[in-house]
């Protein structure tokens, strides 16, 4: 089975806590990018995940302007922020 490869935009504690099953079932999933203005955060996603640090943003425009290098986008900002990355993602074609 082909692991699904998944990009993080939003690391505290929902983006946390949807990667943690992720790292529960490496054999399924792969965390390859994270986009987290918070350093402690975003260090915390890049260890659990094995991320390189090419692949670790302080935003998440940077990531998205990479364009579609993952199967699915987890967006897992404060709610009020979902908008503009869910659109910038959608148009790439992610899955959410």
């Amino acid at each position: 089975m082909k692991k699904i490869k998944a990009i993080l935009i939003g690391a505290g504690g929902r983006g946390t806590c949807y990667t943690s099953y992720m790292a529960k079932m490496p054999e399924m999933f792969q965390v390859v990018a994270v986009a987290e203005p918070i350093d402690s955060r975003r260090e915390n996603i890049r260890k659990v995940h094995n991320i390189p640090e090419e692949m670790c943003f302080t935003d998440y425009k940077p990531l998205l302007e990479l364009g579609k290098i993952a199967d699915l986008a987890i967006i897992a900002t404060m709610d009020r922020d979902h908008f503009e990355p869910a659109m910038m993602a959608i148009d790439l074609k992610y899955d959410l």
